[in-house]
Formats: C-alpha cells, sequence, structure tokens
C-alpha cells in the first residue's frame, strides 16, 4: 500500500504540474490587464483576449489528458509489472510480457512512435548481447526496452524514485554505483544477469546528453568481456560462463509533429532530458507534442576478441553510433558524472 500511495502521489504531481503551467500562463496575461490604468483597459482588455486566443490551448489539452491517462495508468501498470516480477516471471521465466505492455503504454502517453533506419542491421537474438547505446533522456528506456530485449543496466539511485523504483525492479533492472571503488560488484551484477540467461542493456556514456553528439563510452564495466574482476555483494568471484558480443544502437530524434528535427535544437528538446532537476518541465514540454519519431540504428555486432580491450571496443561503438548522430565525430570528450 505504501508504494502504491508513492506512485498516486508522483502521478498527481505530474498532473498538478502540468495544469499550474497553464494556469500560471493565464494568471500572467490577466495579472498585467488588471494593473493597466483605467483608461487604457479597453485596449489592455482587447490586447489581452488577443494573448489569451494566442495560448497553445490544443497543446496544454493534449498534455493535461495525457496527465491524467497517466494518474489512472502509471498505477495499474505498475502493479502488474510487479506481478510480472514477483510471481509470473519465477514461476514461467517469462519477465517481458507485461513491461512490454507498459512500454507500448508509456509510448502512446507520451507520442512516441519508433522507426529503425532502413541501413539498419539485424538485432542479434540467437546469442547473449550486450546492447549499447548513446543517451539524451530520461525517456531511453521507453524507447530502448520498446525494442531490444535486454535487462538494463542503470545508476542506482533509480530504485529511490517513486514510481519509477517499482517498475524497473520488477523488469530485473541492474543498479549500479557510479563510482570506480564498486566495479567489482557492478560487474558481477551484469555477469549474473548474463548467466541467467538474459541480455543486457546499457547507456556508457554513464549520464544524459543534450543530443547534439556522442560523449565518450566507458569501458570499465566493458572490462568484464575481458576478464575483468567481477564480484558478489559477499565479495565472491563471478565467472562469465557464455560468450557475448556487443550490439551498439544508435537512437536519434527523427521528427516532432512531423518536422525534421535534424539540426533543430527546439524540436529535438522535446525529446531529450539531460537535466534531471527540470524533469517535471522537460515532462510538460513532451506531453504537448503530437508525436515524436524515434529512429533507432542497430549496427553490426562488435566481437570482444577483435579489439584489444574493454576501451577499444567502447571507442568502436561510440564511432558506429556517432556516424548516426552526429555525422563526422571522431573524437569524444568525457562528460562529467553527477555524484562523481
Amino acid at each position: 500500500m505504501k508504494h502504491i500511495r508513492e506512485i498516486s502521489r508522483a502521478a498527481a504531481t505530474l498532473v498538478t504540474a502540468s495544469f499550474m503551467k497553464a494556469k500560471q500562463a493565464v494568471s500572467q496575461i490577466v495579472t498585467r490587464a488588471m494593473t493597466t490604468p483605467f483608461l487604457k483597459s479597453k485596449q489592455a482588455i482587447s490586447r489581452t483576449a488577443v494573448k489569451l486566443a494566442a495560448l497553445p490551448w490544443r497543446r496544454y489539452g493534449r498534455a493535461l489528458s495525457r496527465a491524467a491517462a497517466g494518474l489512472v495508468g502509471i498505477p495499474v501498470a505498475v502493479g502488474l509489472t510487479a506481478l510480472q516480477g514477483a510471481v509470473v516471471g519465477p514461476l514461467t521465466g517469462d519477465y517481458r510480457t507485461i513491461p512490454k505492455m507498459l512500454h507500448r503504454f508509456m509510448r502512446k502517453l507520451f507520442g512516441y512512435k519508433i522507426e529503425f533506419n532502413a541501413a539498419s542491421a539485424p538485432l542479434v537474438k540467437d546469442k547473449r548481447v550486450w546492447f549499447v547505446s548513446n543517451h539524451t533522456s530520461l525517456m531511453d528506456f521507453i524507447v530502448a526496452g520498446s525494442a531490444l530485449n535486454g535487462t538494463f543496466v542503470g545508476k542506482a539511485e533509480i530504485l529511490k524514485w517513486p514510481v519509477i523504483a517499482q517498475l524497473v525492479q520488477a523488469a530485473k533492472f541492474i543498479g549500479v554505483a557510479r563510482k570506480s571503488e564498486f566495479n567489482d560488484e557492478s560487474r558481477g551484477k551484469i555477469a549474473q544477469n548474463f548467466n541467467a540467461g538474459f541480455n543486457v542493456i546499457m547507456f556508457p556514456e554513464g549520464t544524459t546528453g543534450e543530443g547534439k553528439k556522442v560523449y565518450r563510452f566507458h569501458g570499465a564495466l566493458l572490462s568484464l568481456l575481458y576478464g575483468g574482476k567481477a564480484t558478489d555483494k559477499k565479495k565472491h568471484d563471478v565467472a562469465l560462463k557464455d560468450k557475448v558480443i556487443v550490439q551498439p544502437v544508435a537512437i536519434r530524434v527523427k521528427s516532432v509533429n512531423g518536422k525534421n528535427a535534424a539540426g533543430n535544437d527546439n524540436l529535438r528538446q522535446a525529446y531529450t532530458m539531460y537535466d534531471e532537476h527540470n524533469a517535471l518541465r522537460m515532462i510538460w514540454k513532451c506531453l504537448q507534442m503530437r508525436e515524436i519519431v524515434l529512429e533507432l540504428t542497430a549496427f553490426t555486432p562488435l566481437d570482444p576478441t577483435n579489439f584489444s580491450n574493454a576501451n577499444d571496443l567502447a571507442n568502436k561503438a561510440a564511432l558506429d553510433i556517432a556516424s548516426v548522430v552526429n555525422p563526422g565525430q571522431t573524437t569524444f570528450e568525457k562528460k562529467a558524472i553527477p555524484g562523481m
């Protein structure tokens, strides 16, 4: 019951924040009109009417209706996802069906449409695979989770977020600390996931970027594929049982409301969410969009034995993804990771 209350409060906050955005815009216009000298009141009223008419009411209505749908649907989805993780998964081995339904619901809620680039390589399905992708939005988990079959690796702090925590725990999320002294245990968690028969989805930049370019891919966790030390919570060694290959997958904002987003920061930012402190404002903006098309490009899988070390492998994956996200980019700067 505690989790349900947390979920309801968080969803209600989103709806309230959405309503307050629209209310604030109207209030500012009306306040300016009310403080205008009496002799100019007629002109002020006229200008106020024009400004009110110019507000994007259709977009505000769309955002509010979607937020309301989320208020109703997300708690239900969390409950079903938790049931999958606690009962259906352990009994049947199926941890994907309900999370997939959740991803589909979230795509509709935010107006996301996913397309694969015509030049995309086939997704690996017959081997253990480590999917790596660029990270431009807090919503990447919806996009990647809809298209890729794997368990997400991400910062452990997510497990403290109401609503999100319940969702990712049910989907067997691997929470890792982003400090190097915990790398052994983080690699151990990933190895255990592979050994249990699941693939992995990871964003090696370590944090979200603005979507203009690709930042350096960190190789610390990928070193598992080169014999990097991996331990469990009790510091016992964990060995990787099967061979794992790496497949880079690029995520790119293709269009927003039918307009080409290539090179257009304003359109691209309808999806990108790289500032957690302004998450509600970014979500409000995203909810207003009629449709955001996300293009995925999968590249030829990378065999770790063809690279001398994890950093070389990570750099090759970054080069592949940059060829779509930021053509011509050949070097990668390190993006500061919060808390490190």
